[in-house]
């Protein structure tokens, strides 16, 4: 809970300090999410894949000047990874309300501007399943009940915004980071199982206001 009050804390100063004439642009994203988890230790054997999931939502950027930029992203966000060991396999997918804060940095005098960005994200868990499968047998397992209701992490990132008229259009890729250790399981309280992913989106975005 401290970092998820740390998080709003941040959010609300964020806000307070905004300028007044700062332009603001909305608009929505969609994409994919690269995901995997970091689980230690490892039951020996099991091999572990990335989980290809999706993600959709929308965008709120605040415009300190041409250059810098609060980005907000709350989307709907998939995580999950895929396991195989002996004849089974094995697949964990998690659904989130995920909001990515990302401040950008925008470089170079054309039009079209390439930026970085960097910043913290929480995740609020929506839905965790488990499935086994393999010789014939299969089984789906609800694990909402043993799995933390945040995710906090970091996402890093590089993306490159185009103009279309008064709008502009971009794609961005980032390296998620989670910190937080999800399992909440009261009978495996050892184990260790922290998300990660490659992201690519692209969206558009509208000007509000002037």
């Amino acid at each position: 809970m401290k970092k998820i009050s740390v998080f709003v804390g941040m959010l609300l100063t964020l806000f307070m300090v905004l300028p007044a004439n700062a332009q603001v642009n909305f608009g929505v994203l969609g994409g994919i999410n690269l995901s995997s988890y970091d689980i230690d230790p490892l039951e020996g054997g099991l091999e572990l894949s990335n989980f290809t999931a999706f993600g959709f939502g929308g965008v709120l950027d605040y415009c300190f000047n041409e250059f810098i930029t609060l980005h907000i992203e709350p989307m709907y966000l998939q995580k999950g990874v895929n396991g195989e060991w002996s004849m089974y396999k094995t697949e964990m997918k998690l659904a989130y309300l995920e909001i990515p804060l990302m401040l950008k940095y925008a470089f170079g005098s054309s039009e079209i501007k390439p930026y970085l960005m960097a910043g913290p994200t929480i995740g609020y868990l929506l839905s965790a399943k488990g499935k086994v499968s393999g010789g014939g047998y299969s089984e789906e397992d609800d694990m909402k009940d043993v799995s933390k209701s945040f995710d906090f992490g970091l996402g890093f990132g590089v993306g490159v915004s185009v103009p279309i008229s008064n709008n502009s259009i971009f794609l961005e890729a980032r390296y998620a980071l989670g910190l937080t250790n999800v399992n909440d399981d009261p009978d495996d309280p050892e184990t260790d199982v922290k998300s990660k992913g490659i992201q690519i989106f692209a969206g558009i975005t509208f000007p509000l206001g002037k």
